[in-house]
């Protein structure tokens, strides 16, 4: 995507997500039709690579709206895509139609705790996927499971079948999860050693995951310095006060910071697999840590009200916290840069 069509693509979306509930992102983004971005064309999609996502990834994170972009829309075709099915080009096609896929296992914390085993013409799946993002409300669940070898496949289920129990819950973020037990679930097989798939995925949901963070810290700098202007103490402003801005400062620092990692990251998928599990680590650190500072700022500089409902600082906080503990921690993550670098 050239630079002048994601500055298009952002421009549009920035008149489409301004204003809206947490709950009205998704139909938005629909409506805008950016499901199908990675999705081939042949199956109704735009065929691109991901990092025609970050545009999205980053109007998201602006506006605050947690949204099932990055599971449905990123993850799944890239997983998708790594060995192409009957049953994989449909979920594709229905991903491009707007349709939601849940995905279970992608975190190494949360993976094994499902076995896979062939049984005749199909598997079978076994066992409980914790917090899985839309896990209640997908139509169908891309799901890492375990095989006996001891590695991991990929498989598609369908979320309706009597063999998947959900007990869904919301998340602090506004998002809805789900704990999934299976039961002798029917699952069609996509990858039957998924390990490298799997890895690759990863690497490009930090990317991802910071490249929101991003947004979501320029959105809080941004609602920051609008209320340190009109919020008075002593007979005037409260920004005018030379801690609070270079607070401020501080915080429009720690978000470009963000900014520029996660697109090197982004930029780094296509390349080798050691430098872009270097950058992705290094990109998810930095939102990580960067995202602490720039929300518990935010927090502050609000006064109490920062944290209650009535104001968007409290909802870009809670997002920037979930996301600050998705796919391993900062310090998990500067042991596998070191790791990588060396």
């Amino acid at each position: 995507m050239t630079d002048a069509a994601e500055d298009a693509l952002a421009d549009m979306l920035a008149k489409r997500l301004a204003g809206l509930d947490p709950g009205e992102a998704w139909p938005a983004l629909v409506a805008a039709g950016v499901p199908g971005l990675c999705v081939p064309e042949e199956l109704g999609g735009l065929g691109l690579p991901v990092a025609a996502a970050a545009p999205v990834l980053a109007a998201l994170g602006e506006h605050g709206l947690a949204a099932p972009f990055l599971e449905s829309c990123v993850i799944a075709p890239a997983l998708l895509l790594n060995r192409r099915t009957g049953a994989g080009d449909a979920l594709l096609r229905g991903i491009a139609a707007g349709g939601i896929v849940a995905v279970a296992g992608l975190e190494r914390a949360l993976r094994g705790a499902v076995s896979a085993t062939p049984a005749g013409g199909c598997w079978r799946l076994d066992g409980e996927a914790k917090l899985v993002p839309d896990g209640a409300s997908a139509s169908a669940i891309l799901v890492a499971a375990r095989t006996e070898g001891g590695g991991s496949a990929l498989l598609i289920a369908d979320r309706s079948q009597p063999g998947i129990t959900a007990r869904a819950y919301p998340t602090i973020d506004d998002r809805e999860a789900a704990d999934l037990l299976f039961l002798g679930a029917e699952a069609t097989p996509v990858l039957a050693d998924a390990t490298e798939a799997l890895q690759d995925a990863e690497d490009i949901a930090l990317a991802c995951l910071a490249t929101e963070a991003a947004g979501l810290m320029r959105g809080l700098v941004e609602q920051t310095l609008a209320h340190c202007r009109a919020r008075e103490q002593f007979g005037q402003p409260i920004g005018r006060f030379q801690v609070v801005r270079h607070r401020l400062v501080d915080m429009r620092i720690e978000a470009r910071r963000t900014g520029a990692i996660a697109q090197r990251a982004i930029e780094a998928l296509d390349g080798h697999w050691r430098e872009r599990g270097r950058l992705a680590s290094a990109a998810k650190a930095t939102a990580a840590e960067a995202g602490r500072f720039v929300g518990q700022a935010a927090v502050q500089l609000h006064g109490a009200m920062g944290m209650t409902r009535e104001l968007d600082a409290g909802r870009f906080f809670r997002r920037l916290t979930v996301i600050e503990g998705q796919m391993g921690s900062a310090a998990e993550h500067r042991q596998r840069y070191l790791k990588l670098a060396a």
